[in-house]
C-alpha cells in the first residue's frame, strides 16, 4: 500500500483518448496516481494525453490497439510486465451510432469479458476495477434479454445473442447489461484476491461519442429536460465518481452499479 492507503501499481485506463477516458486519466493523476498504462485505438490522441501526464511527472506507457482484437488482452499483459494493477477504469466502448449490432456486442461485452479474465490475477491488494455500463440498462428490455445474463455471456460469446439485438439501438443496452452481470458474477473472484469490481452507468454525457446522438433525439432531449439536473453531464463528473471508486474511501463499494446520470433515468420513471 502507498502512504495514503492506495494500492501500489499501475493505473490502467482504456478508451483513454475519448472524452470520459481522458477525464479519468487526468483525474487519477490529479489525485496522486503517477504510473499509467493508457489504452485506446486512436494512437495520436493517446500519445498526446500521455505527453500531458508525463509533463506533470507521471510515468506513462501506452498501448494503441482495438480492445476487440483476439490478442489485445495478451498485449495488455505484455505491456504491464511484472507490475501489479492499482486501478483499472475500462471506458472503451461503442455507442449505437458508431457501429453495427455485432460489432457493438463484441467491443462492449466480449472484449470486457476478456479483459476481466486477463487482469484478475494481476490486481494489487486494495485495488479496484471499474467497468463502464450505461443508464440504458435500467430501461425496460424484453424478458429474454435479461434472462440471457443468468450467466454474463453464453459459451459462444455474443454471437449467440445476435437474435436479441439485431440493431445497434438494442445491441448497446444489451451489451452494457452484460457488463453489469459480469460485475456481479466476477466480484467474488476479485474479492478473493483483495480487489474490488464495480460498474458505473453514465447517463447523457457531453463527449464526442454522444455529440451527434443527443441533439438528434427528441426522447433524449425530453429525458434531459425532465430530469432533476436539467442538463447533460460533463466527463469530469463521471470521472470523479470513477476515481473515487478506485480509492480506499470506497473500500465497501463492490459488486454493484453506480448510476451517474443527473436523474435522467428517474425522469423516465425507471
Amino acid at each position: 500500500m502507498m502512504g495514503d492507503g492506495r494500492a501500489e501499481g499501475v493505473a490502467i485506463v482504456t478508451g483513454a483518448a475519448g472524452g470520459m477516458g481522458s477525464a479519468c486519466a487526468r483525474k487519477l493523476a490529479a489525485e496522486g496516481w503517477d504510473e499509467f498504462l493508457l489504452c485506446d485505438i486512436h494512437a495520436g490522441r493517446l500519445e498526446s494525453l500521455a505527453d500531458d501526464l508525463r509533463a506533470g511527472g507521471a510515468q506513462v506507457d501506452v498501448l494503441a490497439g482495438d480492445v476487440a482484437d483476439p490478442g489485445w488482452a495478451d498485449a495488455l499483459l505484455a505491456a504491464l510486465g511484472s507490475r501489479k494493477i492499482s486501478a483499472l477504469i475500462h471506458t472503451a466502448g461503442l455507442a449505437p451510432m458508431m457501429a453495427d449490432a455485432p460489432r457493438i456486442l463484441v467491443v462492449n461485452l466480449d472484449a470486457t469479458v476478456a479483459l476481466v479474465d486477463a487482469v484478475r490475477d494481476r490486481m494489487a491488494a486494495g485495488s479496484a476495477a471499474v467497468l463502464y455500463a450505461s443508464n440504458s440498462t435500467y430501461f425496460p428490455m424484453p424478458p429474454e434479454a435479461a434472462e440471457a445474463f443468468t450467466s454474463p455471456l453464453p459459451p459462444g460469446g455474443t454471437a449467440q445473442l445476435a437474435h436479441l439485438a439485431p440493431v445497434p439501438e438494442l445491441a448497446y443496452p444489451l451489451s452494457k447489461l452484460g457488463v453489469r452481470a459480469l460485475v456481479k458474477r466476477e466480484a467474488k473472484s476479485f474479492g478473493d484476491r483483495g480487489s474490488r469490481l464495480i460498474s458505473v452507468s453514465p447517463g447523457a454525457i457531453d463527449t464526442p461519442m454522444t455529440k451527434d446522438e443527443i441533439p438528434n433525439s427528441e426522447p433524449a432531449q425530453k429525458m434531459i429536460r425532465d430530469s432533476a439536473s436539467g442538463r447533460i453531464g460533463r466527463p469530469e463528473e463521471v470521472a470523479a465518481v470513477s476515481v473515487f471508486l478506485c480509492s480506499p474511501e470506497a473500500s465497501f463499494a463492490v459488486a454493484t452499479d453506480w448510476l451517474v446520470d443527473g436523474g435522467h433515468t428517474a425522469a423516465m420513471g425507471f
